[in-house]
């Protein structure tokens, strides 16, 4: 295991702070994302938290639906992590 790649669950301090910038302002986000099934997702709601929890990013949306960043592609037409 190499300490230089870290998990695609845990996001970078940068992303970290646009996705505490939604939560602070609730202001409302298209998200797209990958259900467990594969099927792409697209939501339109405001993020109501950032959670990290054993070594594992989740997002909080509006209706209380828990997303793993990992499963997250965009939000507002930005890449959430890189590929």
């Amino acid at each position: 295991m190499s300490v230089s790649n870290p998990s695609p669950a845990i996001i970078s301090w940068s992303v970290q702070e646009r996705l505490r910038e939604y939560v602070r302002s609730r202001q409302l986000a298209e998200i797209v994302y990958r259900d467990p099934a594969g099927q792409i997702c697209v939501v339109h709601e405001v993020i109501r938290d950032l959670l990290s929890r054993a070594g594992h990013d989740f997002l909080v949306l509006g209706k209380g639906k828990v997303v793993g960043v990992e499963h997250v592609i965009m939000v507002d037409g930005q890449r959430l992590t890189k590929e």
